[in-house]
């Protein structure tokens, strides 16, 4: 790849493990070197930008705080993990990054020893780092640090995963990687609760507060009681001034936030965690697109996801073809006009589904449940139930985590339904974990009433899905589930 900017700071390193003889002043220009690689690098390729600008002093303090790959570092979900690939393997796969041959653009198990999770579906991290954890305990004697991002947070799965490292005392560091977004912002009741924590650590805290304890304990006869005590009232004391985390609730340390662009405070907090037993969730305060100004002003998702650009003006190279999520954003919005019983789900995939138009004209009839596929589908069910017609607006590889909600809470029950998977067939560019190639199918040959038919034209997209056909176009009768199945990146014709 040509063109790149000169990055003699980040040509030096090998290993993660070079970055500990680095000084400060060094690390802060490493960090600018690798936004302009990304930015430039990117912008040739296309890839996930934003969400990797953000991060890159997170990444360079984890490594020089942890000893990866004798401690494992997972990434939830993994396309935030460019920096991590930056310092871990040989630079030249990003010159086809995404492409066949080149580098992945999720962590990648036969590209280096220092990936573990090949995971690009969302709030499946914490579930990997307990199992890891629990499987460690023996005769492993690494840590296991898992980075979640707020947005992973809105997937019921990993709240599963936090009860249960909460109850087991598992040993993980969970990061939380807090930018208030996923593609869109992040929405739901945690992200409220996040915004209000300003806890701090302090490793005296904690060592004092063993020896009390032990102190205490000692007590002959009444030792029990007084540690019993001496707890009740320290609770009560730290309740008044900072009141419990919903994760301490849990069973969790909390820490933080910190700012995610001070490198010395992370690294500190990072080390110091390793003194502090039982499972540990610190809070970072990041900022997607954070030092390239066109990502910190994009609205829509900070370039989230891009392809190839100007680099200068963050314009696209290119004229942009009509693609079948285009066509299907105005099919929609069009029959809503005459349809207002019409009402659109996403989870967390609004603007990448098509639904921007939909959700600026009619605000009170779209629905974006997070990163939550399984809650999405049950919960068109009962606006059905109402009598709403409900489209569901997912892409096609993330509808298999909801198949069961498709076939029990739709189909079972003969709900008009209508469900458009975006991204159908084989999508190339986001390797394996993204391919649509089973959901559509899979339901159609299981689940009772499920109709799946699939637009040949641009013009099929003009189809009625609240009076009874999906955005299709074809006529169905408007039970038991309906599918539309179109492919983003292929151009409408």
């Amino acid at each position: 790849m040509t063109d790149l900017p000169a990055t003699p700071l980040l040509d030096g390193i090998r290993e993660p493990s070079d970055l500990r003889g680095m000084t400060d002043a060094q690390l802060r220009d490493l960090a600018q070197e690798i936004r302009q690689f990304l930015i430039t690098s990117v912008s040739k390729t296309g890839g996930h930008l934003g969400p990797n600008l953000g991060v890159v002093e997170l990444t360079l303090a984890l490594h020089r705080a942890f000893d990866s790959p004798h401690d494992r570092i997972l990434w939830d979900t993994g396309h935030q993990a460019y920096v991590h690939k930056l310092l871990t393997r040989p630079r030249d796969g990003f010159a086809r990054l995404r492409k066949l041959g080149g580098m992945s653009g999720y962590p990648n198990r036969s590209e280096s020893p220092h990936d573990f999770v090949e995971n690009s579906h969302a709030s499946t991290g914490l579930s990997y780092a307990a199992g890891m954890a629990e499987g460690m305990r023996a005769n492993h004697p690494g840590e296991v640090v898992v980075v979640v991002g707020d947005g992973a947070l809105t997937g019921g799965m990993a709240y599963e995963a936090l009860n249960n490292i909460g109850h087991r005392k598992t040993r993980v560091v969970i990061v939380l990687n807090d930018n208030g977004r996923s593609y869109a912002p992040t929405i739901g009741g945690l992200t409220q609760h996040l915004a209000q924590q300003f806890t701090v650590l302090n490793p005296r805290f904690e060592t004092t507060k063993r020896r009390v304890d032990r102190l205490l304990r000692d007590v002959p006869a009444v030792g029990d009681k007084l540690q019993a005590a001496g707890r009740r009232m320290k609770d009560g004391l730290r309740e008044l001034v900072a009141p419990r985390t919903f994760f301490e609730d849990l069973g969790l340390k909390y820490i933080g936030p910190i700012d995610g662009y001070n490198l010395e405070d992370m690294e500190r907090t990072f080390k110091q965690v390793k003194q502090v037993g039982g499972p540990v969730l610190i809070h970072v305060i990041t900022r997607k697109g954070f030092g390239y100004p066109p990502a910190e002003q994009d609205e829509i998702d900070h370039l989230h996801g891009v392809s190839a650009f100007d680099p200068v003006t963050a314009q696209p190279i290119g004229s942009k073809k009509v693609s079948y999520t285009d066509v299907f954003g105005e099919a929609l919005l069009a029959e809503a006009q005459r349809e207002p019983k019409l009402v659109a789900i996403t989870a967390a995939m609004g603007s990448s589904a098509g639904l921007g138009p939909f959700a600026a004209a009619f605000p009170d009839r779209f629905y974006d449940v997070g990163i939550a596929e399984q809650h999405a589908v049950t919960f068109a069910a009962g606006l059905a139930m109402t009598g709403l017609r409900p489209v569901v607006c997912i892409y096609s590889t993330f509808l298999q985590r909801a198949l069961d909600q498709v076939m029990m809470d739709v189909c079972l029950h003969g709900l008009p339904v209508t469900f458009v998977l975006d991204r159908a067939g084989i999508t190339g560019d986001d390797g394996p974990s993204h391919h649509g190639i089973s959901s559509g199918g899979r339901v159609g040959g299981a689940a009772a009433g499920w109709r799946c038919p699939g637009p040949g034209h641009r013009k099929d997209g003009a189809g009625g899905a609240g009076r009874g056909r999906p955005p299709g176009g074809r006529r169905d009768a408007g039970h038991g589930g309906q599918c539309a199945l179109h492919q983003a990146p292929r151009s409408a014709p």
